[in-house]
Formats: C-alpha cells, sequence, structure tokens
C-alpha cells in the first residue's frame, strides 16, 4: 500500500484521534510561534489534517499545508471557515513538490521519519527557501526508542497498520540536515517510547 492510500484510509479515525501529549505539542507550537513571522510565507509539508496550519496562520502572511493524502486535505479544507484567515489554504501534494512562490519558512511536523525519499525532499526545501529561511521540523527517532519498535513496526506494516518508516536517530537526522546544506539555530529533544527531535535549522 502506497502512503497516499494508507492515509486515505486512515483519515477519518486520525481526524477525531486526541493528540498523544498535549504538553509536547504546545510547546512545539510556542517555539514555531517565537520563528515565525506576520511577513512570512510559510509552507507545511505533510500538513495532515490542518489542525496546526489553523493554530499558526493567523500569524503570518500566507500559509499553504499539502499533503499526500487527499482524504486529510478534503478533512484540512472543510475547516475553512470564515474566522479562519483567507491567507491559509490547502493542496494535496507530495512532500518533493515545493508550491511556486515566495517561501520565507517550510514546517515538516511528524514527517520526515515517514519519507523514503528524505534526502530528495531536503535538497527541494533547501532550493526552495531563500538565504536565511527556515526549515522547522518535528522528527520521529524510531532508532532512539524502545527496542521492541524495531520489531513491531514491521509487523503492523505487514498489517497494513502502519506506513513505511524510516528509523532515525537523533545524530543521524542532523547530519542528513548538515549535509542538505542547513545550519543549525535550535534543537529539542522530547521523550518518550519513540523520542521526538524539534528542529529549526536555516539555509546560510
Amino acid at each position: 500500500m502506497d502512503a497516499a492510500a494508507f492515509w486515505d484510509r486512515i483519515a477519518p479515525k486520525y481526524a477525531k484521534d486526541p493528540i498523544s501529549d498535549q504538553t509536547a505539542y504546545e510547546a512545539t507550537l510556542g517555539r514555531m510561534r517565537h520563528y515565525l513571522q506576520p511577513h512570512h510565507h510559510v509552507v507545511e509539508l505533510g500538513c495532515g489534517t490542518g489542525s496546526t496550519a489553523l493554530s499558526l496562520a493567523p500569524g503570518v502572511k500566507n500559509y499553504i499545508g499539502t499533503d499526500v493524502s487527499s482524504a486529510m486535505i478534503d478533512i484540512a479544507r472543510s475547516k475553512l471557515r470564515d474566522d479562519v484567515p483567507q491567507s491559509l489554504s490547502f493542496t494535496v501534494a507530495p512532500a518533493a513538490d515545493i508550491p511556486d512562490g515566495p517561501v520565507d519558512a517550510v514546517l515538516a511536523l511528524n514527517l520526515f521519519h515517514l519519507l523514503p525519499d528524505l534526502t530528495q525532499v531536503l535538497h527541494n526545501i533547501y532550493r526552495a527557501l531563500p538565504s536565511g529561511g527556515l526549515l522547522i521540523a518535528k522528527t520521529g527517532l524510531l532508532k532512539d526508542g524502545a527496542w521492541y519498535l524495531g520489531l513491531m513496526i514491521p509487523v503492523m506494516q505487514a498489517l497494513g497498520k502502519a506506513p513505511y518508516v524510516r528509523r532515525l536517530s537523533e545524530a543521524d537526522m542532523l547530519t542528513a540536515l548538515r549535509e542538505a546544506g542547513f545550519e543549525k539555530v535550535e534543537t529539542i529533544r522530547q521523550g518518550g517510547i519513540a523520542p521526538r527531535l524539534f528542529t529549526v535549522h536555516r539555509k546560510p
């Protein structure tokens, strides 16, 4: 099952599930608001059902959320009511496709560990950003997590209950970002069975 088909199938359940760690999520939102400015044009890759976009869009000039799943984007678009900024839009696209136009910041939240083409996606983001542009990401560190994840995930994938997952460590993710040309600004490691790494990097 390809990524789009997997996420299309689980989109209704995904939209109803509560955030697993609300405290960590709020902390991430706070750090992103610190970096995003009113004049920024923002692209969020892998935006899912648009919850983060709805929170951040009022604070920037323009916000585009993309996702490979048309079902996820349909749910996100259903949230575009009168009280939502008209500068917020959603479109179906794989992570490797960066929308045309000015881009000051790219967000990739809980995405990079799900990409088989991670190196290409980082290259495309780097190319799309201007000098000084920001890449803000949050990435699952399955290689740094509980030992049994390496056994459990392949079983779940065989049963159709998990998508492609890349086993990354913190060192792996930081190396990939550095090799793509980015400079580190900030990192925050959030713990748990599968730790997550919040990173802010800048294009020189």
